[in-house]
């Protein structure tokens, strides 16, 4: 198993940068720069041809611009394509009706960093052997329409309790005056969508979020 960054994580969707017109590996390089510690390359009507691509971009471009997890959305397959290519990609992250985590970390290898999407403090105490839970959506967002119900930040402090202490990730229309109330509520990363992709500037999106994490105070968590 490997170990999630703490902080800012950034699922990296083609549709909502490309409709802000940019390109997804200026994007992620721009966001790894300015301080963010995973990538998840997501393209959700790509091909598998191309979404292998995508990915490769994506990896070349972090490789120049610094040290961060690499994650491929749903996808085994196309993690798996993308190294045999020579690709630095460090795992996936599985949905409730994509392979099941054990089966992705057997395709993968023992190393791989498996997530796995996890609404419902239920649903995290099923997912086992993932290294890191996905808890969402906080609020509901037009990337995603459907992911099901809005848990808030309660519906996450719920999954950190659960989690075993794993890693939680929380999604959902989060941003910048989110971090306060994640950290104190025990998330170890704060993903986010439009807020860097859909940015007029990602780089300095990027920044913001990264900044406001840090100046969070993350208290211990009361289990």
């Amino acid at each position: 198993m490997s170990a999630l960054p703490a902080g800012i994580y950034l699922v990296l969707d083609a549709d909502v940068c490309g409709r802000a017109g940019h390109r997804p590996a200026d994007v992620a390089g721009a966001a790894v720069r300015a301080g963010v510690g995973t990538v998840q390359v997501r393209a959700k009507r790509a091909t598998a041809r191309e979404l292998v691509a995508l990915t490769l971009s994506v990896a070349d471009a972090l490789r120049l611009a610094g040290p961060a997890a690499l994650v491929v959305d749903d996808r085994v397959d196309v993690a798996l394509a993308a190294r045999a290519r020579g690709a630095h990609v460090d795992g996936v992250h599985v949905g409730r009706r994509d392979l099941e985590v054990d089966d992705a970390r057997a395709l993968l290898g023992p190393d791989a960093l498996v997530g796995a999407s996890a609404a419902l403090p239920e649903h995290v105490r099923a997912a086992t052997g993932a290294d890191y839970l996905g808890a969402g959506p906080l609020r509901l967002t037009p990337t995603k329409p459907e992911a099901g119900p809005a848990i808030g930040v309660a519906g996450a402090r719920a999954a950190v309790v659960a989690s075993g202490g794993r890693p939680v990730v929380a999604i959902g229309g989060l941003g910048a005056a989110d971090a306060p109330a994640l950290r104190a509520a025990g998330v170890h990363a704060m993903a986010v969508v439009s807020a860097v992709c859909g940015a007029t500037d990602p780089a300095d999106a990027a920044a913001r979020l990264v900044e406001a994490w840090d100046r969070a105070a993350a208290p211990a968590v009361t289990r």
